[in-house]
């Protein structure tokens, strides 16, 4: 008889943040996500429900009760590749492996229960498991996949099994929830007096669809394996990685750079034979003395080169500490993207975009792929407000605005710094700044521009200048009409 196995991980983003040594997971936390126009709890620690507070709160209502309360906003990108990590760690169980986002695995287990010597003795196994990879879950076994989900999310303890043939009377006693149905289903049939499942089986199938619609039918014919329901297996996401264990430890920087030389190329040959790059890398040493140490690279666009991530890992592997020598390494991709081949052209194009990659690559591998920024135009005519900053690594290539002769400078000084008029004049003749005097060689402008009126800030007209002095320098000069000769200011530099 066909058997499933449903695990529902109910505290995962609590756990994705315990298995990072969260401190914050020992008193009053919750995990917060936008619920009906408002920020309400979603996951909370011990500590938190013995604060008084439940799943559903909203923040303000949950801070009142609870001031001590820390949070942190949901990340379910993070929490899906954790599941997905689950997933595959998984195939140690069953062969057919679903997903049940976002925090429950369905497992086939037909034939499998007795390898490990029965179903709730397969199911005792796969929460020690978890348990050892800081991972809470409840199981539930079933001959349908609604059942065993059923029991694995709302049947007391942390396992529920249903014997065979046994559907229908392990969920007489289960709410209406457990059917998964939507809220607003599962509202309305508890204002009619509905309150658990084993109620449903006195009332007609035709008389449930005409009064609530063959949504509610459809999952109870499933679960009671009336319906088909199968366990479709999720193809695991393929995972570009190798690994090399050394008979003996190494510690000179020329054999660590060869032992990454190997395992990038043959990663790197994996991601080109996928026609795909990644744009990070992550590199786990072993020492023999201090453990695992775990180093990362990042790159501007996704690549394929072997050369150029070892070239990336250089920095990091010369600042290592070795110790006694490391044995065990392993290089994963990460952040795996398709590749699309440039053709080349006879401006070299190509050629300076990818110089212009590899220096963000090192810029931002050496200083923080935060601070390296780039410029990008903003919907604005003002100076001060025509660009914005973006970080250089989510960006494919240099923006072109940049590359072109532009007649305002790009860094400006904020505020504009005075200058001291010697010669009077429009722009001043000769005038003094930072302790330098100035000459005026030649001029253009003046260019005015108004305040945009639907914004707050200086609402003052200005006229700004293009100098050429006598020195050398290109300044950029305002001034704002109606003032004195001291109104004169420095705006900025000009290439």
């Amino acid at each position: 008889m066909r058997r499933v196995l449903a695990l529902w991980l109910k505290q995962l983003p609590l756990d994705r943040r315990a298995r990072l040594g969260d401190d914050r997971l020992s008193g009053p936390f919750a995990i917060v996500a936008e619920i009906r126009n408002a920020l309400r709890l979603t996951h909370l620690t011990e500590a938190a429900v013995q604060a008084g507070l439940t799943p559903g709160l909203s923040l303000t209502d949950a801070r009142a009760i609870c001031p001590a309360l820390l949070t942190e906003p949901a990340d379910p990108a993070r929490e899906e590749a954790l599941l997905r990590a689950l997933h595959r760690w998984a195939d140690s169980l069953s062969p057919v492996v679903g997903l049940d986002p976002p925090d429950g695995l369905i497992l086939e287990i037909t034939g499998c229960a007795h390898l490990f010597g029965g179903e709730e003795a397969m199911a005792t196994a796969a929460l020690s498991r978890l348990e050892d990879l800081q991972i809470l879950a409840r199981a539930g076994i079933a001959d349908t996949k609604g059942a065993s989900r059923a029991l694995a999310r709302f049947a007391p303890g942390p396992v529920a099994i249903a014997a065979p043939g046994g559907v229908r009377e392990a969920l007489g006693d289960l709410p209406l929830a457990a059917l998964g149905l939507p809220a607003a289903l599962t509202g309305a049939l508890r204002r009619t007096g509905l309150q658990t499942i084993g109620q449903l089986y006195d009332i007609r199938a035709a008389d449930l669809a005409r009064r609530f619609g063959l949504e509610l039918t459809t999952a109870l014919q499933r679960a009671l394996g009336f319906t088909p329901d199968p366990v479709v297996a999720a193809q695991a996401e393929p995972v570009y990685a190798a690994r090399a264990t050394l008979p003996e430890p190494i510690g000179h920087l020329t054999d660590l750079e060869g032992v990454l030389a190997r395992l990038a190329a043959s990663v790197c040959a994996r991601l080109e034979a996928a026609g795909a790059g990644a744009r990070r890398f992550h590199l786990t040493v072993r020492c023999v003395d201090t453990g695992d140490h775990r180093l990362s690279v990042g790159f501007a666009r996704p690549t394929a080169a072997p050369d150029a991530v070892v070239q990336q890992f250089r920095a990091p592997l010369d600042k290592l500490t070795i110790g006694f020598g490391a044995d065990g390494f392993r290089l994963v991709a990460d952040l795996v993207e398709p590749l699309h081949p440039r053709q080349r052209r006879l401006d070299r194009v190509a050629e300076i975009d990818q110089s212009w990659t590899d220096l963000v690559s090192t810029l931002g591998n050496r200083l923080g792929h935060d601070r390296v920024r780039l410029f990008r135009p903003a919907d604005s005519h003002l100076p001060e407000r025509e660009y914005t900053t973006v970080e250089a690594m989510t960006q494919a290539s240099d923006p072109v605005w940049t590359r072109a002769p532009r007649l305002r400078p790009v860094r400006l000084y904020d505020p504009p710094e005075p200058l001291r008029v010697e010669a009077p004049g429009r722009p001043p003749l000769s005038f003094e700044w930072r302790r330098t005097r100035y000459e005026t060689a030649a001029a253009e402008g003046p260019e005015r521009l108004a305040a945009e009126w639907w914004r707050g800030g200086d609402r003052r007209l200005r006229d700004y200048w293009r100098v050429q002095t006598r020195a050398g320098p290109r300044l950029w000069l305002v001034h704002y009409p109606g003032r004195e000769a001291a109104g004169w200011h420095v705006a900025g530099w000009l290439p």
